[in-house]
């Protein structure tokens, strides 16, 4: 009775789950049309919290299911999952649209300080100096709005382009499947699966173009009224510049609060250096402590230690403000020249920089604590037998000291960045009014008196010897000046040689190579003298050569070995023609690392020395720089064969670039097959014409004078004969 009842339940659980997928994953009734698709998908942007209501259901129907799922329509597990990651995908872009369209209908946040306005409207100039620092921040977070929305813009822009090109691609996946759909009879279970992917990224790329032409939309209001509002206030700005007045009370107002700030400051590091003094907390010389307690003491000192060092940091950086405020009075009015300016210019770039530094060391300060932090939840939790039921306090008041400094170091950041933005003030109006000024001012204000500080400038130091600018400058063009020199030379040497000196041009070369590279060593040491450097400074050079050639640079000096004794030995030279790893060519160059050929087709051949002389080379040309060319052709069997050959040596008589000695020959080859076989023995010098070039010429001559002459140039033939099928009958 038992088996009875169990057996109809293990039958059918299988038939049931086909049963209810297909029920709920049955082949989706494709659109007709796209534009019907189009037209749905398009209803779903007005209403997305209602879609994402259905995506969700949607994903709720697969999860659990993609194995069933891939079975049934023939597909990876992976590609129901991917699926799934779709339809996430599409709900998350419905919930930025909805918090965008949220965003469209409220009224606008972005709204000019009334106050600050009607405080400007009541005062009458002239105005304090701490009114001009509020309006210049103002205006230059306006700026930094306005920057911000053109880079949004731009990115919205540039992603509705990429996003449309995706979505035409998903409209041709979509037009081939449905016609797929329509035309195969049955149940085409794959393609309904396609056919679902496509339509989901066809709704994927409709809401990210709904979701970034809403960003548009938005990020352009805001642009036009944020642009408003710097047009309503920078005129604001420029008229306190004329009417500033500065007031010593401003000065001490803005001095006291930096004094606040340090004092409050070095009280911090009081309280920090008691936390590493040994007497307080734990000691590393006590006799018994836990795995936890060794971990608090390392770490703790050592936060303790960088925390202090980035507030001494913090301390100078606002203790600087006051030459920032007191070079902004001079700037406003007017009480420093060009190079003073420049001076301040160069010296505030300076301090950002520094400070950006700072600001990210602060930052990694910020990650360390919380990597320490997590450190300690994962090694110290309640159930780690590393950790006492001592040790849970002291594991949590480690934990809240860790979260206290952490926001110290949040205030760090607020404080550096604050001063950043005094000095970023600075600059601009170092640069605005730098703008203002004449084009002579201008010309002196980048060259006048800096040229000889720019020129002391040191850029490196040998020893005590230091390399300024100007000791640099002197020394390259001593070398450059050596350099041409040293071309001039050479290239008066070589047009020596050509116009007439007796000597080979391989020797020619050896003489022009040594001339140059003597020439660049005595510039190189010249150039060092030149810098007031003792050549003594450089004697570690040699054993460092040394050592490269030793380890590193075993081939490569074999090479430039090898090239000398090329050079030298005269065994091959230049415009030798050379049969070298079964190719043929000219030798064009031979340097002290490589030999370059020339083959055919303008091809060229590069070669290491070493390989070179290892190799096995054929020089045919190695005691003349003549070479045999043969031209073969083939004339028709009735052809007058003295009247061809008499034509070909008339020919090579009247060619200029055929030798006439040696003496050509033109040979009767042979027999063919259609044609009498002619063949033209001629020699060329590679030293005057390429051997390819010779033999086209000649070929293009004979051709034209056999055409004249009706000779005829045959192509291969031959004759079929077809015997009669039927048996002839014999004679009797």
């Amino acid at each position: 009775m038992r088996k009875t009842a169990v057996r109809p339940t293990i039958f059918l659980s299988p038939f049931f789950i086909a049963f209810l997928l297909l029920l709920i994953f049955s082949p989706i009734s494709h659109a007709e049309t796209l534009a019907d698709v189009k037209r749905e998908i398009v209803d779903y942007q007005s209403q997305p919290l209602e879609r994402i209501k259905t995506l969700k259901a949607e994903v709720r129907k697969i999860q659990g299911l993609e194995e069933g799922l891939a079975r049934q329509y023939s597909i990876p597990v992976s590609q129901v999952i991917n699926y799934e990651m779709m339809l996430e995908n599409n709900i998350h872009v419905y919930h930025s649209i909805y918090v965008l369209q949220k965003q469209g209908t409220a009224p606008s946040q972005f709204i000019l300080e009334e106050g600050r306005l009607e405080e400007l409207a009541e005062k009458t100039p002239p105005y304090s100096f701490l009114l001009y620092l509020d309006f210049l921040e103002d205006v230059e977070n306006y700026l930094n709005e306005a920057d911000r929305y053109k880079r949004l813009i731009d990115k919205a822009k540039a992603a509705i382009l990429r996003n449309n090109g995706e979505r035409d691609e998903a409209e041709k996946r979509f037009r081939l499947v449905n016609d797929l759909l329509s035309r195969v009879s049955g149940n085409n279970l794959n393609n309904s699966w396609r056919m679902r992917e496509i339509m989901a990224k066809l709704e994927e790329c409709t809401a990210i173009n709904t979701l970034y032409t809403t960003t548009l939309s938005l990020a352009e209001k805001e642009l036009k009224d944020t642009e408003g509002k710097i047009a309503i206030i920078k005129p604001m700005l420029d008229n306190i510049r004329k009417n500033i007045k500065f007031s010593s009370e401003d000065f001490v107002f803005l001095n006291k609060i930096v004094l606040d700030k340090t004092t409050s400051l070095y009280d911090t590091i009081s309280m920090l250096e008691k936390k590493i003094d040994p007497a307080n907390e734990f000691s590393d010389d006590a006799t018994e402590m836990t795995q936890f307690t060794r971990f608090w003491i390392s770490n703790e000192k050592q936060l303790v230690r960088d925390e202090i060092l980035m507030i001494l940091e913090v301390i100078e950086k606002l203790t600087s403000l006051r030459s920032v405020w007191r070079g902004m009075q001079d700037l406003l009015e007017g009480n420093l020249d060009m190079s003073r300016q420049k001076f301040i210019l160069a010296r505030t770039n300076d301090y950002i920089d520094d400070i950006n530094a700072n600001i990210t060391l602060c930052v990694d300060a910020i990650q360390t604590i919380r990597e320490t932090e997590q450190a300690v939840r994962r090694r110290f939790s309640g159930e780690s037998p590393l950790i006492t039921e001592g040790d849970a306090l002291n594991r949590d008041k480690f934990l809240d000291n860790l979260a206290v400094r952490k926001k110290r170091y949040l205030s760090y950041l607020v404080d550096l960045g604050m001063i950043r933005s005094q000095y970023m003030d600075l600059r601009k109006e170092s640069l605005r009014i730098t703008g203002t000024q004449g084009n002579d001012d201008k010309m002196n204000f980048f060259w006048g008196s800096n040229f000889s500080r720019i020129k002391e400038t040191e850029l490196w130091h040998v020893g005590e010897y230091p390399v300024t600018v100007g000791k640099f400058s002197f020394g390259l063009m001593i070398f450059l000046l050596g350099i041409v020199i040293t071309r001039y030379f050479a290239y008066a040497f070589r047009k020596r040689t050509s116009d007439g000196l007796s000597m080979s041009r391989h020797s020619s070369l050896i003489i022009q190579k040594f001339i140059y590279y003597t020439g660049v060593i005595i510039s190189t040491f010249f150039g060092l003298w030149s810098l007031h450097i003792p050549l003594t400074a450089f004697a570690f050079l040699g054993g460092a050569v040394a050592i490269a050639v030793g380890f590193g640079a075993q081939k490569y000096t074999g090479d430039i070995f090898s090239g000398m004794i090329l050079l030298f030995q005269k065994k091959v030279r230049i415009g030798d023609e050379v049969i070298i790893a079964d190719k043929r060519g000219i030798v064009e160059e031979i340097t002290l690392q490589n030999t370059v050929v020339r083959c055919e087709q303008s091809n060229h051949l590069i070669i290491p020395n070493s390989k070179v002389l290892e190799g096995a080379i054929v020089n045919l040309t190695l005691n003349n720089s003549f070479t045999r060319a043969e031209v073969k052709i083939s004339v028709a069997y009735d052809t007058d064969i003295e009247q061809a050959m008499s034509i070909m040596r008339e020919i090579l008589s009247k060619d200029k670039n055929v030798l006439k000695s040696p003496p050509y020959k033109i040979l009767f080859e042979d027999f063919g097959e259609s044609a009498l076989d002619l063949t033209a023995q001629f020699f060329v010098d590679i030293k005057e014409n390429l051997e390819r070039d010779v033999k086209s010429s000649v070929r293009h001559k004979i051709l034209t004078a056999f055409n004249n002459a009706k000779i005829e140039i045959p192509f291969p033939q031959r004759d079929v004969h077809i015997k009669n099928g039927t048996k002839e009958p014999e004679e009797k």
